[in-house]
């Protein structure tokens, strides 16, 4: 079995208590909203106590789906339109919005646990997209279901074409939501906002039980909707491929052997599918730390930064934090790795870091592990100590050759074992057998 790379280059390996302490506090932390918003009007209850009550923080396990589904916009947007028609901002009547992709129609897409029968279960995602309509004064609007990848379920995304049938009906219930969430900000009384669609993070101190139901801003009588699977199928089509590999990156060095096999499938092919994981699963989970990421930095104004560097064809950009170079990854594991065995169980983090601390010039770096799957602690920060820079420089540099020059794979070092399972290139990589 090949050895891993980047363990015999640690002098020493420690936790960093005030380094972790930091970082849960700024994931945690809520940022403060000014306007009112078209998500504000969606539940305006919520909202109220969302301003109000900031010393009420939202658990991390909550925050985690609003990361993915916020990362995942991201990802998923950038994939199936142009930056000029991303996340759109409309403004009406002191209310504003974003809506995710405004080209022809404004279209919102929903993550969900699992998708419906009737799209029309939650009122507020027609509500939501019938209030950008109103914005953008389009008649149509498109809703994209996205089911996320979880307890077994595949993800899955369905489209559907909503019409609106009366735009002014819909702006008339925007504006006396406004004047209700303004004069109850205004007077520090929610008791006239109307109940919310549903739970949230509030529910203790809302006062959502004894509080009169709202109104739909879009009533039943006021939309038809119906799904349009050819839409769906474009848009996976758009996610489904992948530019050809232009220049290498730090990710190359990494897993080398399979970036090379990737690189000669896509001059084969003409372009192939880049990850492991099915397109829809794999933007989901770089959405996840992407926007993880984003609450890092943004909680952290400054903390956070990037430092451009090169080795011949290879560009890249190391993060740092607090100008030590500073890797961000999230695990699945449901139990944390022992520190010890850390570098050996993911041995790949440490190959990343080493490289980083080399090609940047640091003899130190910070591990930041994200345990999504374990409830409460789950930040886990590790100082990690390089010796013999040189040395792990020379490896990056043979690595870098062998890909410039096309191999042969053998020679580059194999990935994890546990990867061949979902390598499109097993078990003719011979990767499972090292």
């Amino acid at each position: 079995m090949t050895e891993p790379f980047a363990p015999q280059f640690i002098s020493t390996l420690e936790a960093n208590r005030t380094a972790k302490d930091e970082l849960t506090e700024a994931a945690s932390r809520q940022s403060s909203r000014r306007r009112i918003s078209v998500t504000d009007l969606v539940n305006v209850r919520q909202a109220y106590f969302r301003r109000t009550r900031s010393d009420i923080e939202i658990p991390l396990e909550r925050r985690q789906l609003m990361w993915a589904g916020t990362g995942f916009h991201q990802l998923f947007g950038a994939a199936v339109s142009s930056e000029e028609f991303l996340e759109q901002f409309l403004e009406m009547d002191g209310i504003t919005g974003k809506v995710d992709i405004y080209e022809d129609v404004p279209v919102e897409l929903k993550t969900t646990g699992s998708l419906p029968a009737d799209p029309t279960f939650r009122p507020s995602y027609i509500d939501q997209l019938g209030m950008y309509c109103a914005m953008a004064r389009r008649l149509e609007g498109q809703l994209l279901l996205y089911q996320r990848a979880a307890s077994g379920r595949s993800p899955l995304l369905r489209a559907y074409r909503v019409m609106f049938a009366d735009l002014d009906l819909i702006a008339a219930e925007m504006r006396r939501r406004r004047d209700l969430l303004a004069a109850a900000l205004e007077t520090s009384d929610p008791s006239a906002l109307p109940r919310c669609e549903w739970n949230c993070d509030y529910s203790h101190t809302c006062g959502c039980r004894a509080a009169r139901p709202g109104e739909r801003v879009v009533p039943k009588s006021g939309f038809e909707i119906r799904e349009v699977p050819g839409l769906a199928e474009s848009l996976l089509a758009k996610l489904g491929g992948s530019e050809p590999a232009r220049g290498f990156r730090l990710h190359d060095l990494v897993f080398p052997r399979r970036s090379l096999l990737e690189r000669g499938a896509q001059e084969a092919e003409n372009g192939a599918e880049d990850e492991a994981e099915p397109p829809l699963e794999a933007m989901e989970r770089r959405g996840f730390q992407l926007a993880l990421h984003d609450a890092l930095r943004y909680g952290l104004p400054g903390a956070f930064k990037g430092v451009p560097v090169g080795l011949r064809s290879l560009r890249g950009v190391v993060r740092t934090f607090r100008g030590i170079p500073t890797l961000l990854r999230t695990s699945r594991f449901t139990e944390m790795v022992e520190r010890h065995r850390l570098p050996y169980v993911q041995s790949h983090y440490f190959d990343r870091l080493a490289f980083d601390c080399a090609l940047s010039g640091n003899d130190r770096g910070r591990l930041v592990v994200y345990y999504e799957a374990i409830p409460g602690d789950k930040f886990m920060v590790y100082d990690v100590a390089f010796r013999h820079l040189d040395a792990i420089l020379e490896e990056a540099d043979r690595r870098l050759g062998l890909l410039e020059g096309g191999g042969p794979p053998e020679a580059l070092p194999p990935c994890p074992r546990w990867m061949s399972k979902f390598c499109a290139f097993a078990p003719g990589c011979g990767c499972g057998d090292e």
